[in-house]
Formats: C-alpha cells, sequence, structure tokens
C-alpha cells in the first residue's frame, strides 16, 4: 500500500475577542476626539489567534494613507477605514513580522518629524540656498 503526504496546517482558533479591542478602540478614539489623548496597542501582547488578527485587521479594513518606511527594517502603516485608527507594523531585514501596533492618533509618532531631523533638515535647506544664490 503506497503512502499519502497529506499537508495538514494547524491553526489557532479565534478567541472571541476581536469584538472586545474594537470596543476598546471605539472608546480610546472617543476620547481622541474629547481630549486629544492617542493611545497605542501593542497587538502581539494581547491574547489573540492568528485568527483574530486577521479578522480585526478585516473588520478595521484600510484607509486612504499608506507609508513605507525603511530603516533598519521595513515598516509599514496604513490608516484603518476608521480616520484616527492606524496599524503599524515593523519587520526584520528578512521580512519577519516582529511587532504590530494600533495607533490610536492624528497621526503615528513613528511618522512625525523629530526636532533635531527638522533642524538639521533646516541646516541642509539653507545651506542649499547659500548655494544656489551663488550660483545665480
Amino acid at each position: 500500500m503506497k503512502s499519502l503526504n497529506i499537508p495538514v496546517e494547524v491553526t489557532q482558533p479565534p478567541t472571541g475577542m476581536t469584538e472586545a479591542v474594537l470596543s476598546e478602540l471605539a472608546e480610546h478614539l472617543k476620547n481622541l476626539i474629547d481630549n486629544d489623548t492617542s493611545y497605542v496597542i501593542d497587538v502581539n501582547s494581547l491574547p489573540l489567534s492568528d485568527i483574530d488578527i486577521a479578522q480585526l485587521e478585516h473588520r478595521l479594513g484600510k484607509g486612504e494613507v499608506e507609508v513605507n518606511l525603511n530603516t533598519i527594517g521595513e515598516s509599514h502603516i496604513f490608516e484603518t477605514a476608521y480616520n484616527g485608527i492606524w496599524w503599524v507594523k515593523h519587520y526584520t531585514p528578512e521580512k519577519v513580522l516582529i511587532s504590530q501596533f494600533i495607533e490610536i492618533t492624528t497621526i503615528p509618532h513613528i511618522i512625525k518629524s523629530q526636532p533635531e531631523d527638522s533642524k538639521l533638515a533646516l541646516s541642509r535647506l539653507l545651506a542649499n540656498l547659500t548655494v544656489n544664490n551663488i550660483d545665480q
């Protein structure tokens, strides 16, 4: 008798936590609107199965804004279908997901220009203006 090789994938069942997370997001979004208070949820720290995370991402949908950052690894940031709720994913250089957060904010912290970076940018811009004025 010939043996069969049947691939089997073991997945975690849903925990039912998706509704609880959505409810928490609604509270934090209201707090952002009423008090301008941002909040960050570490998705990997929650007791969610892979199916829960997929359901949550599907339910939140995608909005109009997506940002890809390439630093040590890639970061993918997208606004969900709900303005003010952002999903932030960080990957290793080998494209392995290492962390993911849901930020309830007007703009995720990682996208904001840091004051030190803005000061350096101003210096470069002023130097560029000086060089261009000399060339003319």
